[in-house]
């Protein structure tokens, strides 16, 4: 069994904490309806800071447990299972993995965005939780004053009465905020297009170890 911390066990749990975003985005968008608990471990891990070399990526989301539903869904996706609704999901990953690349070479954008999660988390400390209507309103309004304007846009599809309801379309973005920061988390631990084609069955392993933990 692999360290928690060597490279690619750090790319697995990125990679699943992507993929439990994206997953949500998903659900929110084509039945109005997410699991509270996934979502509020990737709202909470944008208030974890990860500067610490040594911070184990799992940890940022309280543990293997924590990311259940990512690790599932994207052993799922590795394996080339008839996970439904699979390309959209691979769509949103992808899309993110490009968007973060490209934010990756925009420090303005990153220093509005620096500043305005520090702003933010001073309100969560005063709501208590991450997932307070306020909070994540917040983070969904900092996405649309930054992400919003790096291309490639992130088009989310799905059912038009669940996408018109305010509190969806937060929810979603603020999610995408969390992808976005599991996205960089990949990348920061060497993933990219390459070693995610190249190195599929090491992944699914350390998947599969991050499995038998929760």
């Amino acid at each position: 069994m692999s360290s928690h911390n060597t490279a690619i066990s750090q790319r697995a749990a990125a990679l699943a904490a992507l993929t439990q975003a994206v997953y949500l985005v998903d659900a929110i968008a084509r039945k109005g309806i997410v699991d509270a608990e996934d979502c509020k471990v990737l709202l909470e891990s944008l208030f974890v800071d990860a500067h610490g070399g040594s911070h184990a990526v799992c940890a940022m989301y309280g543990g293997a447990a924590g990311l259940n539903t990512g690790v599932r869904r994207c052993i799922e996706l590795l394996q080339g299972g008839s996970l439904p609704h699979a390309k959209v999901l691979l769509m949103y990953s992808g899309a993110l993995m490009r968007l973060e690349r490209r934010l990756a070479k925009n420090p303005a954008v990153r220093r509005r965005l620096a500043d305005g999660m520090q702003r933010i988390s001073n309100q969560k400390q005063y709501f208590g939780d991450a997932m307070h209507s306020n909070v994540i309103a917040a983070i969904a309004d900092l996405y649309g004053e930054t992400i919003s304007h790096i291309n490639p846009r992130i088009i989310v599809r799905g059912k038009s009465e669940y996408l018109s309801q305010t509190a969806n379309t937060q929810r979603v973005r603020a999610l995408l905020m969390a992808g976005l920061r599991a996205a960089h988390l990949w990348r920061k631990h060497g993933g990219g297009h390459i070693s995610l084609l190249l190195r599929r069955k090491a992944l699914l392993r350390e998947l599969e170890i991050l499995q038998h933990q929760i």
